[in-house]
């Protein structure tokens, strides 16, 4: 685990990081823009570190999963009252006992997970959505043409499977419908790539 990784998995270093490239606009362009949650919406959010995105979202029943006990904790210090929290892998099957969901979000998951354990998770998110429900992913991409530092970044992130949104978008395919594909290159303070895809069950 090199140096980088070992500080972002401190709950605190992570969101000043997070903060100092970004700001408040990618989160509130995924809430408003892409999530569209619902008040009464059943959101479960897989991978979901800190689970800043809650304080996005309207009056929705979340239910928030991580494997770093850091992250899990801090969700519960701030969201406990509102929030389920589970300290589990993305990849475990018990997803599947949660019940059912209206919004499945996978935000910078992708890029962490070789194909393999993509093809076990999405198994397990596809059967926890609901017949009309919506999975979302966001991550960041190599795409042609991005700026040179983009493509850095993305080369150099602590998840070492970053793809193009059409190498997420086969991935998912898999198991679910890719409805919409988005590359948006604008949202951070930095050059940056995002692949946006929202998928529904066949």
């Amino acid at each position: 685990m090199g140096l980088r990784t070992r500080l972002l998995e401190s709950t605190k270093l992570y969101g000043l990081f997070q903060h100092g490239i970004s700001g408040q606009g990618p989160q509130d362009f995924i809430s408003r823009e892409v999530v569209r949650a619902k008040t009464g919406d059943r959101v479960l959010d897989i991978g979901c570190g800190p689970a800043d995105i809650v304080s996005q979202l309207p009056d929705v029943s979340y239910v928030g999963l991580d494997h770093n006990p850091n992250y899990i904790a801090a969700a519960r210090d701030r969201y406990e009252s509102r929030a389920e929290f589970y300290c589990w892998d993305v990849t475990d099957e018990r997803v599947t006992g949660l019940g059912k969901f209206d919004i499945v979000l996978l935000l910078g998951v992708l890029h962490h997970l070789a194909d393999d354990q993509i093809e076990l998770m999405l198994r397990h998110a596809s059967q926890a959505l609901k017949p009309n429900g919506r999975l979302i992913s966001f991550d960041c991409a190599i795409e042609v043409g991005q700026h040179p530092i983009a493509r850095l970044l993305a080369r150099t992130d602590r998840g070492r499977h970053a793809r193009s949104a059409n190498g997420y978008r086969d991935l998912i395919a898999r198991h679910l419908n890719p409805r919409e594909v988005l590359v948006r290159h604008d949202l951070l303070r930095v050059p940056y790539t995002h692949a946006i895809i929202s998928a529904a069950p066949y």
